[in-house]
């Protein structure tokens, strides 16, 4: 089956809607927690909407807008379970996790709707930011003007506790840091860059190496890490050096995706921890649960070091994270009917979860469904960039637009066709594990021989026309992996270019890939 990028967003956002309870004000509930997810809700929905047009519907738009202003209805404006609605009032705390989802949750709506509320909402909480963080980089959460009338959180990824001179901020400041990073481009606000810079500092300082080595302190078994979190760290801190120049900071990020990131924290298959040190969260086996979130990240990050760093090569793992990781692990329709003597609740259907067997397990986590599909938007968005020197096809997924139309398909040969609607150089990615002597090159039938610019094949403007077809085709090569478990659990893959088409031993329910 091809995959289809824009059919699975669509699916992504039918399940985003179908979170929102009926029974519950409307509200994302079933998830981590609903004031979260209500802030993830929002930057996928609008995100979907920007990406392949999606739409929400007004009576749905109009109840998650009360409720954002309902649950940051605080002095700091920060995303809280309220302790006066009486289903959240056992969960109602205050929770720096948030930070990034309040500061998303605004920025899209000042992105998308120009909401004049909404901006005044996220600088009221850059203010309590910028008011609470301390020298050392540091949160002082009794600063907060909540603090005292809920209780903080005690889950200890969120709690900033040192030991000795450090500690993890990952999950706190660090998340952070790419939603401010974003609401700066926004508003342009002076106050927004001013704390994005110092959180930027911070973790340049104490979350990354130079060397784009881990920083032992974040895989340290004593410490509470949380994968998504780093992964958040580092995208912002990339944003950060490409918003202000500043080389070092998109210097380590590029060495620790690939020191670090690539083929390490993240697996060759896409399969990525949620815990980061200490083992919270043991599948059966032993082996830390997986969480889909993290593959989006690294994904993200590849795209971000290919598009605006030059590291073009990362695009086929940005393709590969997709194909074999992302995709099979999305809860389908087709999924749905081998589960037909089980109840499965429609919110479900297009989703992803936190899953417990390493390469099984569909279903719905409400934030993860919202962090894959923001990534999954990001990437489809860039299926083709338009670049100094033309066109440039970086990604072998079906898209269209006002410029070209780009249909792939698999069979014995991968082909990519590329319609020309509007003249101009093309470039078309050539993954590096297709075999050169397969590679052929065509255009309108005719064959070409095949020039090659860096990772791409180029085909000048000056041999079209409007409506031409290039066509590049390639072997697709099977291999086989074998990827090691911490549980010391081994598992096989066969492959077939950047694509899984068999595992042993296989995960169940619902395993991601047919048995070999």
């Amino acid at each position: 089956m091809q995959p289809d990028l824009r059919a699975s967003l669509k699916a992504a956002g039918d399940s985003l809607l179908a979170l929102l309870d009926p029974e519950k004000d409307l509200m994302p509930t079933g998830g981590y927690e609903v004031a979260h997810d209500l802030g993830r809700w929002w930057d996928a929905a609008l995100r979907l909407e920007e990406a392949v047009g999606f739409v929400i519907p007004a009576e749905l738009e109009a109840a998650s807008l009360r409720n954002l202003a309902r649950l940051t209805d605080n002095p700091d404006r920060l995303l809280m379970n309220r302790p006066d609605v009486a289903w959240l009032r056992e969960k109602a705390r205050i929770n720096p996790h948030n930070f990034r989802e309040s500061l998303l949750a605004f920025g899209a709506l000042v992105r998308r709707r120009n909401s004049l509320w909404a901006r005044t909402a996220a600088l009221q909480l850059v203010g309590a930011m910028d008011r609470t963080l301390s020298a050392d980089g540091s949160f002082d959460f009794t600063k907060l003007g909540s603090w005292g009338r809920v209780p903080h959180t005690k889950d200890a990824s969120h709690t900033e506790a040192k030991r000795g001179d450090w500690f993890d901020g990952t999950a706190t400041s660090g998340r952070s840091l790419e939603a401010l990073v974003w609401l700066y481009r926004s508003t342009g606000e002076s106050l927004v860059l001013d704390v994005a810079e110092r959180i930027a500092e911070h973790h340049l300082a104490f979350s990354t190496n130079e060397d784009g080595s881990v920083r032992k302190e974040i895989v340290d078994p004593e410490n509470a890490g949380h994968n998504h979190s780093y992964h958040g760290t580092l995208r912002g801190l990339l944003l950060f050096g490409l918003l202000t120049g500043r080389r070092e900071y998109v210097d380590v990020v590029r060495a620790t995706y690939r020191n670090a990131i690539r083929g390490r924290i993240v697996k060759e298959s896409g399969w990525a921890p949620h815990d980061l040190g200490k083992l919270r969260f043991p599948n059966d086996f032993g082996d830390p649960v997986a969480d889909p979130a993290s593959t989006g990240d690294a994904a993200q990050l590849a795209l971000w070091l290919a598009l605006y760093a030059g590291c073009h090569d990362l695009l086929d793992d940005v393709e590969r994270y997709v194909r074999a990781r992302l995709l099979p692990a999305q809860l389908t329709e087709d999924d749905a009917l081998l589960r037909q003597t089980r109840e499965l609740p429609p919110r479900s259907v297009g989703a992803w979860c936190i899953h417990g067997p390493s390469h099984a397990g569909k279903g719905c986590t409400p934030d993860v469904l919202a962090a894959v599909t923001h990534s999954l938007c990001d990437i489809y968005s860039h299926v083709c960039t338009r670049t100094q020197i033309g066109l440039r096809v970086n990604l072998h997924f079906d898209y269209e637009d006002e410029r070209l139309k780009i249909v792939e398909t698999r069979g014995e040969r991968a082909e990519i066709s590329v319609t020309v609607k509007h003249l101009d150089d093309i470039m078309i990615r050539v993954p590096r594990w297709a075999p050169d002597s397969s590679l052929e090159l065509s255009v309108d039938g005719c064959s070409v021989s095949v020039k090659r610019f860096g990772a791409f094949a180029r085909v000048p403007a000056r041999s079209l026309r409007t409506e031409s077809r290039i066509v590049m085709s390639y072997d697709l090569p099977t291999r086989r992996t074998r990827e090691r478990m911490v549980s010391g659990r081994s598992y096989e893959f066969v492959w077939r270019g950047d694509e899984i088409v068999g595992i042993d031993p296989a995960d169940t329910p619902l395993s991601f890939y047919p048995t070999l």
